[in-house]
């Protein structure tokens, strides 16, 4: 009898431990702005990146009763700009999934909806969302420029880059961020 009572006890400790120790994934939405009040994205250079919202010489004007928290942040990549011209999003994140969410304008000019972004995962270049001006005067919201869901779980850097070396002019209208 001792036995099975040694192999019921063995048992019911294996069972608490292993609910001790389960992960339950979560997703952690990061707003263009802030998130509890303090900038958690890092915009590169800091004078071409606009609070969207509260941007008057601004050419892009979306709604924002239909963007995250009321915000996005605006950037544009002039035609033909070197690597000074190249504009960057970055977040600092422990995870092991992320999903970036923007704002698509589709005109042709003013604003101008010609969309050129490259991603990159801790210095890796991992996707790249181009997207030319359809010459329709809406915006798009809550597109999914990129994703990743097979990060190992660990400290990530996650950076989006607006525009190319010498290529067209590019406007990014960021949004948020989930990472789980």
């Amino acid at each position: 009898m001792f036995p099975l009572f040694t192999l019921f006890l063995t048992v019911l400790s294996l069972k608490a431990f292993s609910s001790l120790v389960s992960a339950t994934l979560v997703n952690v939405t990061v707003d263009d702005s802030q998130t509890n009040g303090v900038s958690v994205i890092q915009y590169t250079p800091t004078g071409v990146w606009n609070d969207g919202l509260h941007c008057d010489g601004c050419t892009a004007h979306p709604d924002p009763e239909n963007t995250f928290d009321g915000t996005w942040h605006d950037s544009t990549h002039l035609a033909g700009a070197g690597e000074d011209g190249l504009n960057f999003a970055t977040l600092e994140f422990q995870g092991v999934a992320i999903y970036v969410y923007c704002i698509i304008a589709h005109t042709s000019t003013s604003p101008d909806g010609n969309t050129d972004m490259t991603f990159s995962i801790d210095g890796n270049t991992v996707g790249s969302f181009s997207l030319a001006p359809t010459n329709q005067t809406t915006y798009d919201y809550n597109v999914l420029v990129y994703s990743s869901t097979d990060l190992s779980s660990s400290s990530h850097t996650f950076t989006l880059q607006n525009g190319r070396v010498g290529g067209a002019k590019s406007l990014v209208l960021l949004d948020y961020i989930v990472y789980t």
